[in-house]
């Protein structure tokens, strides 16, 4: 064993509520050992050996689109429940939004207001102040969008969203139909002049999760084409990178990395320009030349994470399956306003 690789056990309590079951969690009698590994010298520059992992609710379904809102609070979708679930300190985890039109991932724009990819309305929504939705775009042409999955905001307002067909394919986690946009894609939107672009990213199948380096100069696209088929091998589970473009064109296609076990989904970049991505055994994390410097081992197929701060204190709330969980961390999230 390398004298770098590093191991930190923390025994988490495990357990599945019942489909649908309230806003509290159970104490469960298995027990799981989470850890962070570390496979560089520098990955304890961004998350401590020691650092306790805290499972802050096991109540879910499939958990994904954590949120942290500028209160202090995080949301996150627990999607097969048709539900959003709200957490703050101290207070008892909750429903925040039911039914929640099958949302899945999240981001604020640049006006603090909740941008959602809905699953159930096939659209990119947001939450205006009155606290109504309003879908922003729905269609690709005459055609409908697939089941729109995560997005992110740059820094002039426009919303990358990418758009595979896990909602329709998969009753559970929409409300079904037919896919008639003739492929899998990555979008641009502008919610100024309401333009629409198709990106072209012909390396990347099954979009799924997209953030951006600091300075907006890499963009970093999950294919995670394996999870249409888990037991075909051939198909992707990379992150792709691509050049961007003061416009937002796209250029330079290249394979950044591949994610095992399972596929990369979720993704975040921080402000060192290291790529986090979830994974089925937890949060893998590379350095911006592609090579992994450490992972974090959870007991739950790992979905998606986002960054937070407090009290000058970084942390990561990441949905894994059923459960919320909360690391602290030594880095922030990358920003994306352009030199």
């Amino acid at each position: 064993m390398s004298r770098w690789l590093q191991h930190v056990s923390r025994s988490l309590c495990t357990g599945l509520l019942m489909a649908g079951m309230g806003t509290g969690s159970a104490l469960a009698t298995e027990s799981n050992a989470s850890e962070v590994v570390a496979e560089t010298p520098g990955f304890t520059d961004l998350v401590d050996q020691n650092a306790d992992i805290e499972r802050l609710y096991d109540g879910g379904i499939w958990s994904e689109g954590p949120l942290a809102l500028p209160d202090g609070s995080v949301i996150w979708s627990d999607i097969k429940n048709n539900r959003v679930m709200i957490w703050r300190e101290g207070e008892e985890v909750r429903e925040w939004l039911r039914p929640a039109q099958f949302h899945n991932g999240h981001t604020l724009d640049h006006e603090g207001r909740i941008l959602a990819a809905s699953h159930g309305k096939r659209a990119v929504e947001r939450q205006n102040e009155d606290g109504r939705w309003e879908v922003l775009v729905d269609l690709d042409g005459e055609q409908k969008l697939n089941s729109p999955n995560d997005l992110v905001v740059d820094a002039q307002g426009r919303i990358w969203f990418t758009d595979p067909t896990f909602g329709i394919d998969q009753p559970e986690e929409g409300y079904g139909g037919t896919p008639m946009t003739g492929g899998e894609y990555v979008y641009r939107f502008d919610p100024e002049s309401e333009e629409l672009t198709r990106l072209s990213t012909p390396a990347v199948k099954t979009p799924n999760g997209l953030a951006f380096s600091p300075g907006e100069t890499t963009l970093y696209i999950a294919d995670s084409e394996l999870g249409h088929d888990r037991e075909d091998d051939s198909l992707n589970h990379h992150i792709v990178a691509y050049d961007v473009s003061d416009d937002g064109t796209l250029s330079n296609e290249r394979i950044f990395t591949d994610v095992s076990p399972g596929v990369p989904d979720g993704l975040k970049v921080d402000e060192k320009g290291n790529v986090w991505s979830s994974s089925d055994s937890g949060l893998q994390v590379f350095s911006p030349e592609g090579k992994r410097l450490g992972r974090i081992d959870l007991p739950e197929r790992t979905a998606n994470l986002a960054f937070a701060e407090h009290d000058g204190q970084h942390y990561l709330f990441v949905t894994a399956t059923t459960g919320l969980y909360r690391i602290p961390i030594k880095v922030g999230e990358a920003q994306t306003q352009r030199d």
